[in-house]
């Protein structure tokens, strides 16, 4: 999911006016008038118009900021699920291997 703050370059607690100010100086310098035929800098622009489309608004601005906490959210369970994961794996390959060391110990292989 793409940054809406840092397309405008902004901190996540800037207020309206903040926003504002940022949006218009970054539309001032990749506006296409001012790079004919450069897709680049139409992009862009595009790119700075939605983020302050969205941001510029309350409602839209809270809706984001649940989504990307929502998103952090999942991404933090999904990383204790692998190093869980990661741990019971261990955890089982240290146990199994202990297990022939005892069974090679007990056969007199050892």
């Amino acid at each position: 999911m793409l940054n809406l703050y840092k397309v405008l370059g902004v901190a996540r607690n800037a207020d309206g006016a903040e926003i504002k100010v940022a949006f218009r100086k970054l539309a001032k310098v990749h506006h296409p008038d001012l790079h004919a035929g450069d897709k680049c800098a139409e992009q862009r622009f595009q790119m700075i118009n939605c983020a302050y489309d969205i941001l510029k608004k309350p409602e839209a601005r809270a809706a984001y900021d649940a989504t990307c906490a929502r998103k952090r959210a999942q991404a933090r369970r999904q990383v204790k699920c692998a190093a869980f994961a990661m741990a019971a794996s261990f955890l089982l390959t240290v146990t199994s291997g202990l297990m022939v060391a005892g069974w090679m110990r007990i056969e007199g292989i050892i």
